[in-house]
């Protein structure tokens, strides 16, 4: 009787799989994985949510996020990441800079660019630094940005001096448009000047004072919190030591919105298991020129 009851059993399931409504079933299924193998691996969509990236993406911009191995990363492609400084990575919210060394690469960084390898590259056009102008001359000064259709952005104001943000083409718009002793009152801010060489894995650094303050986090990470730094020096198991070797590859960001950002300045060297992927196009954009194009 049982062997008679798993033959009908058998019989109704075979029928089933030949009926349409199983293929109709098998086909969605089919598709639903596909998307979710894309979505978790290969490709996904994200809400730009902060400024950080302006003037190549804003706030509000829909990407397509290449999500493929780490190891594929070029210089300069925007990426996004979670905080090294917090563990937890899906409590962490996602963070987007620029990619602009990677592991083993010499990175300079200065107000006038950035050198990888001994390679110069001029700071992008939609870099966006910080500059400050004197009080008296505001009011003219905000006059021939409206008139030059510069928006105002990052506005501050202190007691003798207000604070704005503007890219390198809009700075030289502006200047023209302002007497010599005006362009006296404007001034840049300066950004600071930084060298040293991005972890590989497997590789052993020497570690010098910058060194050792760029990487510190990477090193905690690494040795789950047993590493202390004192006087600006390691100490591993008590003893001190200059060097150390690096578990995995690490990367260094920096957003060109430099003023609303949190980077590598501030995190230091950014783990390839904190990456999601690099964006990779925009898909949707209130600003119609960057809407499906992709980024750069």
């Amino acid at each position: 009787m049982a062997e008679a009851n798993r033959y009908i059993q058998k019989e109704r399931l075979f029928r089933l799989l030949k009926s349409g409504n199983a293929k109709f079933v098998f086909c969605c299924v089919g598709v639903c994985l596909t998307v979710w193998c894309i979505r978790s691996f290969c490709l996904s969509s994200y809400r730009i949510s902060t400024s950080a990236m302006e003037n190549t993406l804003h706030k509000g911009d829909y990407v397509l996020v290449n999500k493929l191995p780490v190891s594929h990363l070029k210089h300069n492609q925007i990426i996004l990441f979670t905080s090294p400084l917090i563990k937890d990575k899906g409590q962490a919210p996602l963070l987007v800079s620029r990619c602009i060394a990677l592991p083993g690469d010499t990175i300079q960084v200065s107000d006038s660019g950035y050198s990888v390898n001994g390679i110069f590259y001029p700071r992008s056009p939609n870099t966006l630094s910080s500059y400050l102008l004197e009080l008296g001359i505001k009011a003219y000064f905000l006059e021939t940005l409206q008139a030059l259709n510069i928006p105002v952005r990052d506005l501050r104001e202190g007691n003798t001096a207000i604070s704005l943000s503007l890219t390198p083409f809009e700075e030289y718009r502006v200047r023209e448009e302002l007497t010599e002793q005006m362009n006296r009152k404007f001034i840049r801010r300066e950004t600071g000047e930084y060298r040293f060489i991005v972890p590989r894995k497997g590789q052993t650094y020497r570690l010098d004072e910058s060194f050792i303050t760029a990487c510190r986090e990477a090193i905690r990470a690494e040795t789950h919190e047993k590493a202390e730094f004192r006087n600006k020096k390691l100490f591993l198991d008590g003893k001190e030591t200059d060097r150390f070797r690096f578990g995995q590859d690490y990367y260094w960001a920096l957003s060109d919105n430099i003023n609303e950002a949190v980077d590598s300045r501030h995190l230091g060297f950014i783990p390839a298991s904190h990456i999601l992927g690099n964006a990779w196009f925009c898909w949707y954009s209130r600003d119609k020129k960057r809407a499906f194009k992709k980024i750069n």
